[in-house]
């Protein structure tokens, strides 16, 4: 009782300790980051997912006197060259004192410094916090090592969908979103999550919880409940998330693994549920993990064997209802790592996988059977200014491969080649790797080659990527290939002024109906876009965007174009409030010339928008923070197509030309 009115006490009078209350940057700092990876989304979905991993490494920074070249590239704006000029000044001039002496570091600027500091901690800062707690009391120090992080959203369309008109959908329309994450130290983490999509019925439709414990003496990781094991480069197992080809060239083609760590999204899929832990003994870490979840199916009626697996973790009609948590996976399996030094990583993995129910096949390299084991060896070697790295996986019938080579000559120039093989007969159920259909990890072959070179006019990104279906895919009857390439150039004509200038074009294999006949053809795809993000004074930023795309079909004399222009201002007027705002305006002949948007969001949510056909769209963001324990923020879009008598479709249509949404979000930070 005494503890829970210390907890209230603090709540109230923590707003007058610190009279300069600022809104936390780290959310700008972490936005920019994801930007800069996913400049080139290729279909529309909610990446929220993505900024789990960046406020992962938020919360469990990386200590800067302890961490390898390889740990250093967990942070994406890490290459491999700059995570060595961190190492290497530590080794010539002894450990860091405080993050900032990072500046110090020949060939960092500062620049950079301040984009990497929220990921980064000094042990010798906290040894100094610690020295400066003895003389306090008891319940002081507790709370002082605590960490409180509650989020809670809704969002809410403002117009009234067809599932809804219809009574279709069983729940309301808002989507409500609620975590709380408990830290303690830096050892201990509970964390708890409930979340409802518009149209289901329970306001926990889905509910996740964890508890884990890290770098315990020989206990180096375990969480109870749900989790995930990441291991190698993601053929066998790994999140249900990661990045793809963008607008960096060098940085998605490697994964980096996290080992066993607790899971703390909202995707309800492909997510483990039980216990795993991890030893670590001199340079191995010896790894267990065992897992019991059900998992969303359509179940065939007469044979109760499973049809398929939908992911999209819907739960608002009846049939929607029917299928959740129809099959139930078993899976355990074991891991062993070797790291030496820094510069060589190794491991090897095994884990069995048993379902409830049999898998129906529709084709003749489908899932089948209800039993599944997978063996898979990775490696990761470092040597001056090279680094190779790859993965072997086998599921009892064939292997999948990714083998990769980067170096880099000091920081001006990178460069990195990667092969991938991925027999048709090759499944993954938890893997995700990269590919020109990330993920998929099945019926793949290609080779991607990239580079990322700093020049007197700039940043250069380009990469060229070949790839091949061997077999049938869901969208084509017959093999299929394709190739694709992009540039991309960053550079600073004057100090505050920041033009980019991007080049893509693809090349793929389609399927169309040419005389009643299916057949593959060609579908060309070209897109330019020129952008300029000009900041007159720390406190406002202007950017603004033009976007050409073509696409073009000669077989069938298909060709259509769309653009797309948008401006938009990001003002902070005091430390403790920012506002955010978007205008866009774009037309194109259909979807098939739609035009992808990142949009920014409330913090920990993450949009890829379709643009197609005619319209404007706009949206503005306001973040306020009146106290220092509370973060408030309020999102408003709105897209008007004025050619357009209903948007969407299905369920989803709208009647009316008009799309409209609110959200609010609560972030509590002790």
């Amino acid at each position: 009782m005494r503890i829970f009115k210390y907890i209230v006490f603090l709540c109230f009078l923590s707003p007058f300790y610190n009279s300069s209350a600022q809104t936390d940057s780290t959310y700008l700092n972490a936005e920019e980051v994801l930007e800069d990876l996913l400049q080139e989304p290729t279909n529309e979905e909610d990446d929220s997912n993505l900024y789990e991993l960046i406020e992962q490494l938020l919360l469990n920074p990386i200590d800067i006197n302890t961490a390898e070249v390889s740990e250093l590239q967990q942070i994406p704006a890490i290459d491999l060259e700059t995570a060595k000029l961190i190492v290497n000044h530590r080794k010539k001039y002894g450990n860091y004192f405080s993050v900032d002496e990072l500046n110090a570091v020949r060939g960092l600027s500062n620049e950079f410094v301040n984009k990497i500091k929220p990921y980064l901690i000094s042990s010798r800062t906290k040894e100094v916090i610690e020295t400066n707690r003895k003389d306090v009391g008891t319940i002081d120090i507790v709370f002082s090592k605590m960490k409180i992080l509650i989020r809670s959203r809704v969002s809410n369309d403002l117009q009234t969908r067809r599932g809804f008109i219809e009574n279709r959908f069983e729940g309301t329309k808002p989507r409500i979103y609620n975590r709380l994450i408990i830290r303690y130290d830096a050892n201990f983490q509970f964390g708890v999550l409930a979340e409802k999509d518009p149209g289901e019925l329970s306001f926990n439709e889905f509910t996740s919880f964890h508890f884990a414990v890290r770098d315990l003496g020989i206990l180096h990781r375990f969480v109870l409940s749900d989790y995930l094991v990441e291991f190698g480069q993601g053929l066998a197992m790994w999140s249900p998330y990661g990045f793809s080809k963008g607008a960096d060239a060098i940085y998605p083609v490697k994964r980096r693994d996290h080992l066993i760590k607790p899971y703390t999204s909202a995707t309800e899929t492909n997510f483990l549920r039980g216990v795993a832990a991890s030893i670590k003994i001199d340079e191995f870490i010896f790894s267990a993990f065992y897992s019991k979840n059900k998992l969303d199916a359509n179940v065939d009626s007469v044979t109760g064997a499973i049809i398929s697996t939908p992911i999209d973790g819907f739960h608002r009609t009846q049939n929607e209802i029917r299928k959740k948590n129809a099959a139930e996976e078993k899976l355990f399996g074991a891991r062993i790592d070797y790291e030496h030094k820094g510069l060589l990583r190794t491991g090897v993995l095994f884990y069995q996988s048993e379902f409830s129910n049999n898998f129906l096949p529709s084709s003749v390299f489908d899932l089948t059977g209800r039993e599944f084991n997978y063996t898979s060896f990775f490696y990761d070697f470092f040597y001056n200014n090279i680094n190779v790295f790859g993965e072997f996986a086998y599921n009892g019938t064939s292997v999948a491969s990714i083998n990769s080579f980067q170096f880099f000559i000091g920081r001006d120039f990178s460069f990195v080649t990667s092969i991938r093989s991925y027999p048709r007969n090759y499944i993954s159920l938890h893997g995700y790797a990269f590919g020109e259909r990330s993920g998929a990890t099945t019926n793949e072959f290609g080779i991607y080659t990239g580079i990322k070179w700093r020049t007197p006019i700039g940043l250069i990104n380009f990469y060229y990527d070949q790839f091949k279906f061997p077999f049938a895919t869901f969208s084509n009857p017959l093999p299929s290939n394709g190739d694709e390439f992009l540039a991309d150039i960053i550079s600073k004509p004057l100090h505050r002024l920041e033009t980019r200038i991007r080049y893509k074009y693809e090349n793929k294999d389609m399927n169309a109906v040419i005389d009643n006949t299916k057949q593959l053809v060609k579908r060309l795809r070209q897109l330019i876009r020129f952008e300029l993000i000009y900041n007159p004074t720390k406190k406002l930023r202007l950017r603004g965007r033009f976007e050409y795309n073509n696409y073009r079909v000669a077989q069938i004399n298909a060709v259509e174009d769309g653009y797309l222009f948008y401006q938009d201002v990001r003002f902070s007027p005091s430390n403790d409030f920012n506002f955010y705002t978007r205008i866009i305006f774009f037309r194109t002949d259909s979807f098939n010339s739609a035009i992808y948007e990142y949009e920014n969001d409330l913090t920990g949510v993450l949009t890829n928008r379709a643009l197609f056909g005619e319209g404007i769209r706009w949206y503005l963001i306001l973040r306020y923070k009146p106290m220092r324990l509370f973060t408030l923020s309020l999102k408003y879009s709105e897209t008007y197509k004025p050619k357009e008598e209903t948007i969407s479709s299905g369920f989803n249509e709208i009647a009316g030309n008009v799309d409209n949404r609110i959200a609010l979000q609560i972030d509590f930070r002790y």
